[in-house]
């Protein structure tokens, strides 16, 4: 009868044998997550990229160009890594020491963009103790995996609604959950739990207005919301074309526009007062930048900004608005903030 050499008793008289005849007893290896594996008779794909590696300051309001640069960068087709059929982005954020919010919502969209291509995005932790507790508490660990290939653990003090694209209306369930969001807003700049049917309206104008919008592969669109002390921060993001790059301007205003050599944030603003239809040609559609800009006007929202393209608009501050020449955002961002003054003007 054949010895089963992985019984323990067999397992010692080969040891003690195989130290006799010089040879050294096998033994199980460590497992190392990055070597490459290895099948008989098979050729495996292995494709291994550079790391992306984030600048120290990551805030897109205040940081532009460098923000757009590594956002860019992260989407770029040669620094995906292959093994097998397994592709991923690898990021380095260990040296980062400042971001915000828009900046972790762009980095969702861009996350899930990437995986409705099949490719996944590995990261590790910022070695600033303090920027690390604030990357766990942002809710984006929930989408990413980290440099082994194995989900972070989640945690998260935001709110996070992807609003599907495409289906031409918002569903029920969307009604719901950005009532309730708006309900919870209100409970925690004031204590009381009541709705506001002003920045409702804008919410579902703005996210109304978007879902018909498909020019990403996933789809969708990220609306967020980050509970400070003393605010609430409101975020909607895509990934996709761009406001500037969707309008269908009529040719009277095309050329206009061109006599009188418009830049690229006039004819945005041109938008937010519905001057330009959209490239869908519907009636219905441009309502939300409007009515966005109006909330704006009469204080209901405030700080309003927006990132398209290549434009950065700041409403509260308009000095502050350019065209970004040196890089561009592909796709479009609103960031706005709600405090208890603001919920008594439109209340």
């Amino acid at each position: 009868m054949k010895k089963n050499y992985k019984k323990i008793k067999y397992k010692k008289w080969h040891d003690k044998r195989s130290q006799k005849i010089g040879k050294k007893p096998k033994r199980n290896k460590p497992y190392d997550p990055n070597k490459l594996p290895i099948y008989k008779n098979a050729r495996i794909e292995y494709i291994k990229a550079e790391p992306v590696i984030a600048p120290k300051n990551i805030c897109l309001l205040s940081e532009t160009h460098k923000s757009l640069e590594f956002y860019n960068e992260l989407r770029r087709e040669r620094n995906i890594s292959k093994i097998g059929r397994t592709c991923f982005v690898q990021m380095d954020i260990s040296k980062v020491e400042e971001f915000d919010y828009s900046s972790i919502c762009v980095l969702i969209a861009i996350i899930r963009d990437l995986k409705s291509k099949g490719v996944y995005l590995r990261g590790n932790y910022p070695e600033n103790t303090e920027c690390k507790n604030k990357i766990i508490e942002s809710g984006i660990l929930t989408f990413m995996f980290d440099n082994n290939g194995k989900p972070f653990k989640k945690s998260e003090k935001s709110d996070l609604l992807f609003i599907e694209k495409g289906s031409k209306m918002l569903t029920r369930e969307d009604n719901i959950r950005i009532s309730k969001t708006v309900t919870n807003v209100v409970k925690h700049l004031t204590g009381n739990e009541s709705h506001l049917p002003k920045l409702r309206t804008i919410l579902l104008e703005i996210c109304g207005n978007s879902i018909e919008w498909a020019e990403t592969y996933n789809k969708q669109w990220l609306f967020g919301v980050k509970y400070d002390d003393d605010k609430a921060i409101f975020t909607i993001t895509d990934v996709g074309k761009g406001i500037l790059k969707t309008l269908n301007k009529k040719f009277k205003h095309k050329l206009r526009d061109t006599f009188l050599m418009k830049q690229d944030d006039e004819i945005l603003q041109g938008a937010f007062i519905k001057k330009y239809g959209s490239s869908s040609r519907k009636v219905n559609r441009n309502k939300g930048l409007p009515s966005i800009k109006n909330g704006s006007d009469i204080g209901i929202i405030q700080n309003l900004k927006v990132v398209t393209n290549n434009v950065i608009l700041h409403y509260d501050k308009e000095f502050k608005s350019e065209v970004l020449n040196k890089h561009e955002f592909r796709g479009t961002l609103y960031r706005w903030e709600v405090t208890a003054n603001t919920i008594l003007k439109a209340s």
